[in-house]
């Protein structure tokens, strides 16, 4: 891995140091939940794309928690609280809906956090591309 100090201290969207500390400065480890996480962070955009946009609640719920699942491994903060808060305004409209409060607007709360994770991507594309450079 680079010893640039932006992975080293992480970019403005993951630490890399966090992850590589974590896996005891096992870079190959390292390098293959990257991998895994630009593999998967496109479908998890459709997913909660879709599912905001159908006001389906608990496939929100679920993909909300598989971001949040993914994007802690990379320190992704951003990302994670975005889904926390998302998440919890799910939550409280599964438990009940009051009378009288409009839902929300779930595709214009999920367009912040699809950012968030294409900015991530691009971050840990940017780190790989360094690292075979």
């Amino acid at each position: 891995m680079s010893e640039s100090s932006s992975n080293r201290k992480g970019g403005d969207f993951c630490n890399l140091e966090y992850l590589l500390v974590n896996l005891g400065r096992n870079q190959a480890a390292a390098e293959r939940l990257i991998h895994i996480f630009l593999e998967n962070a496109p479908t998890l955009c459709r997913r909660l794309e879709n599912a905001a946009a159908q006001g389906d609640l608990p496939a929100l719920r679920d993909v909300l928690h598989d971001i949040r699942s993914s994007c802690v491994l990379f320190s992704g903060n951003r990302c994670l609280d975005q889904a926390r808060d998302i998440e919890q305004l799910v939550r409280e409209h599964l438990l009940e809906t009051p009378i009288g409060t409009s839902v929300p607007d779930w595709p214009s709360m999920s367009a912040p956090l699809v950012l968030c994770i294409q900015c991530m991507e691009a971050e840990l594309a940017g780190f790989l591309v360094e690292r075979e450079g």
